[in-house]
């Protein structure tokens, strides 16, 4: 494995619903089956998986359930909450006006020094001059 991407929550989002980006999320994933790189997230990412899941129509509780139970599977590095990683999560939070549940991912992106890989439009607009952000739509694999 040569290289890793952070990834935040709307990109594992799309490994289970069938919407704009995910041919490019599933590819993504797939280079962490093959182990051309690595995936990480902060656990956060479980937690606002779940709430997606469980708000999205086609999912009841068992799908959600198991959707979550697979992503333990995969091989995603999933990083706990530490004060390095909350503490630089609130400094970008109040330089992007951004939450700091979605500045954790930044953060993990900064400290780790990958690039981010979302989906989210608005996180990307407030966090313009981020330079490590890929928007997962150009996203080339």
């Amino acid at each position: 494995m040569n290289r890793g991407f952070v990834i935040d929550t709307s990109v594992a989002v799309k490994w289970f619903s069938q919407e704009e980006g995910t041919p490019q999320a599933l590819a993504l994933r797939r280079g962490l089956f093959s182990l051309e790189w690595r995936l990480l997230a902060p656990d956060l990412l479980l937690y606002e998986l779940a709430n997606a899941l469980r708000f999205h129509p086609r999912f009841e509780t068992e799908d959600a359930k198991k959707a979550l139970s697979s992503v333990f599977d995969l091989g995603v590095e999933f990083v706990p909450a530490n004060n390095e990683l909350v503490g630089r999560a609130t400094d970008l939070a109040f330089r992007f006006q951004t939450t700091v549940y979605d500045s954790c991912f930044l953060a993990l992106a900064d400290l780790l020094e990958l690039p981010l890989v979302t989906a989210d439009e608005k996180l990307i607009a407030q966090a313009g001059d981020f330079p490590q952000i890929i928007r997962l739509a150009q996203l080339a694999l």
